[in-house]
């Protein structure tokens, strides 16, 4: 158990039976007022995100996970099938559990597979990973002055805005926490 005022973001916190991931934290001291917390949390389970507020005297349970390094294998139509590459056991887990990350799964990659109690409770892509641009409008030259982005189609399905200078064939880099352009990485 911890003190509220110790809560940091990403940290994994147990409260009524449910894990929670802090993705927002606020420390708001009010003049002569007791000073709170203000927390924005994802439950692991639901994907739900939502506010609390805490007490600077209350206390909340932090939990450790345990990570293990895995292979993405393959996907057999309705399971995605990992593989912990100190072991070599199979991990199997559902569209539902994959969600949103199907766009970073790539054959043979590596990926953080986070565990409570031996149960799977998230996977984590690497930070960036590097994709082709399937498809995009062209721009034309001299259209605009400033900068602006366009709508682009990676060869993983995923839609990111891109720089006008990206076309078609394009390996970009993309960052996986938030699906966004980094930068290209060759024509």
């Amino acid at each position: 158990m911890i003190n509220a005022t110790q809560i940091r973001r990403g940290m994994i916190i147990l409260m009524d039976n449910k894990l929670y991931r802090v993705e927002e934290m606020d420390h708001v001291t009010p003049g002569r007022y007791k000073s709170t917390i203000h927390v924005k949390m994802r439950d692991l389970e639901s994907d739900v995100r939502s506010p609390f507020r805490f007490g600077s005297s209350d206390r909340v349970e932090k939990v450790t996970l345990d990570t293990k390094e895995v292979t993405y294998s393959y996907h057999d139509g309705t399971h995605y099938i990992f593989m912990d590459t100190q072991t070599y056991d199979q991990i199997s887990l559902d569209e539902e559990f994959i969600a949103d990350n199907v766009y970073y799964l790539k054959e043979n990659e590596t990926y953080q597979m986070e565990f409570f109690q031996g149960k799977p409770i998230n996977i984590v892509p690497p930070l960036s990973m590097e994709f082709t641009v399937a498809e995009t409008e062209k721009t034309m030259k001299g259209s605009t002055v400033q900068a602006s982005y366009k709508p682009a189609k990676l060869d993983c399905g995923l839609e990111v805005m891109v720089p006008p200078f990206i076309e078609e064939g394009t390996v970009i880099k993309v960052d996986t926490r938030d699906g966004s352009y980094i930068e290209r990485v060759s024509k």
